[in-house]
This record gives C-alpha cells, structure tokens and sequence, in this order.
C-alpha cells in the first residue's frame, strides 16, 4: 500500500501525514481508503467499516475534501459527498473532539470554496450546516453573490443565493441583482426585462423596481402603463420630472392634447418648458 499512502501525501500537511504513517499500521483501513476513492459510489458502505475509529474517519473525511478542491462537476461532488458522508459519522460519535473536528472541517471547507471561488458549493456547505453557526459565511457570499453580477453574469450570481438560507438580506440582495439583470435584458429584449424587474419586486417591492420598470414600458411605448406606475410614486425624487417628459412624448405621439396640458401643469414656474410645451400644442392644433 505504499503507492496509495505516497499519492495520498500530495493531500496532506505535516500532522496528517503522521495520522496516515498510524494508520497505514492497520491493513483493513489503508484497504478501506483505497476502495473509497476507487470506487466513490460505493463509499457509504466501506465508511462503515471505520465507524469504531475516530482518527480513520477524521483522516477519510478530511482528505475527501482536500481531494476534491482539485476536481470539477460529477468528480468533484462524489467526493464532496464522501466529505459529507464523514462528517455525519462524525456528528453521531456526539464527544467533544469530534464536535470540534466537525466544526474545524466545515469551517476548512467552506473557506477553501471562498478562495477558490467555487461559491455555488460553499454556499450548499453553508446551508447544510447552517446550525453551527456560519452566518459570517453568508455575508461573504452576498458579497461575491454581488460581484459577479456586476461582472454581468446575472444568472451565476442568483443561482449562488438561491443555494444560500433564505433570509431577510439574501432576499433583499436577490431583489436588487434581478432588477439590474432586469434592466440589462432590456436593452434588447424588453419583455424578458419587464419579467426579471417582476420577480424582484414579488421579492420585495422597491420604487427602484418599479420606476425601472416604467422606463421600459416607456421605451416601448406602452405609456398608459408607464404613467400608471409614475402617478403613484410622484412623491419620489425625480420621478415627477419623468412623468411630465412621459406626458409630452404620450401627448405629441398620440395627438393628444389632455396629455401636453398635463404637462403644461407639471412644469410649474418652468417658462422655457411651458413654452415648448405650448409650441407642441400649436403644431397639433395646426
């Protein structure tokens, strides 16, 4: 078994190493090593057979998830669930050490996810285990969850907080990355974009959603829908100012001159924009 303990080493720092060079003294477990990671659809009942020692346990689980830092897809996840195998078997020992060596697994495993920015699988790990208290871990998630939609790739960013607890700030961020995804997709494609601003605001209603999307049934010419939004929320900063440029593009493309005498109203004190209001008025009137 000397080639699997050499191939192993590559894994492992000093203190575990001296945890192999034990156990390697027990044939059954160095057997039982090799078929796990042979043959990882098979590792449920193999990791039985380790269930009496701690230590050849501790080392399994440990070195599943070192292992698999280093793989992708189908390979990765079959040794992540014999990570996970282990960490059970561990939790149902229910001693002292190995409460701490499941927390100090976990703890290892979610920040390498962090670093390695495989942030799908830490936020799975975190959502798994969330009963031992990784709510930092969330924080930072949102954080790189945050980044990689500002990178554009909106669907990544989602799919990590939808992996992530659902709580009160992951739903928020989740809101505010479907709106900007939203208002992406609407550059070429406004009804898909009218469609993502929707789900953000069946997460959470904001006047940020809901201008977002006035503007685009604006763009598209749906104005009764756009002003609908605007006449509710002209207590928002800006959004009156929106309104009035809505009415007199609404009134001058459908010839209707209620709209330019709405807008008249809007502009206030503004005498230039009463003026080229009334111009437009004029020109309708012929």
């Amino acid at each position: 078994m000397n080639e699997l303990t050499e191939s192993l080493s590559k894994f492992l720092d000093e203190e575990d190493k001296k945890i192999l060079t034990t156990l390697s003294k027990e044939p059954i477990v160095l057997q039982v090593l090799k078929k796990i990671f042979d043959e990882p659809e098979k590792a449920e009942k193999y990791l039985i057979l380790l269930k009496d020692n701690y230590f050849a346990i501790f080392f399994t689980t440990k070195l599943a998830e070192r292992i698999s830092r280093y793989l992708e897809g189908e390979d990765e996840e079959k040794c992540l669930n014999i990570f996970l195998m282990g960490i059970n078997l561990l939790t149902e020992i229910k001693d002292r050490r190995s409460i701490q060596s499941v927390f100090s697994l976990l703890k290892e495993a979610i920040e390498s996810r962090i670093n390695l920015n495989k942030f799908e699988t830490a936020a799975k790990l975190v959502k798994s285990f969330k009963e031992f208290g990784y709510g930092s871990y969330v924080k930072k998630l949102l954080f790189h969850a945050i980044e990689v939609s500002e990178a554009k790739d909106f669907a990544r960013a989602i799919r990590i907080l939808e992996l992530l607890p659902p709580n009160e700030e992951v739903l928020t961020v989740k809101s505010y990355i479907l709106l900007e995804w939203g208002k992406s997709l609407s550059i070429s494609n406004p009804e898909a974009g009218i469609r993502k601003i929707e789900e953000a605001l069946k997460i959470k209603e904001t006047a940020s959603a809901k201008i977002a999307m006035a503007e685009i049934y604006e763009s598209i010419g749906e104005y009764a829908k756009a002003y609908e939004i605007y006449s509710k929320l002209k207590n928002q900063a800006g959004v009156e100012r929106k309104l009035l440029r809505l009415l007199i593009e609404w009134g001058e493309e459908t010839k209707d001159l209620r709209r330019l005498e709405e807008a008249k109203i809007l502009a206030g004190n503004d005498l230039v924009l009463i003026e080229e209001i009334e111009r437009r008025i004029k020109k309708i009137k012929g």
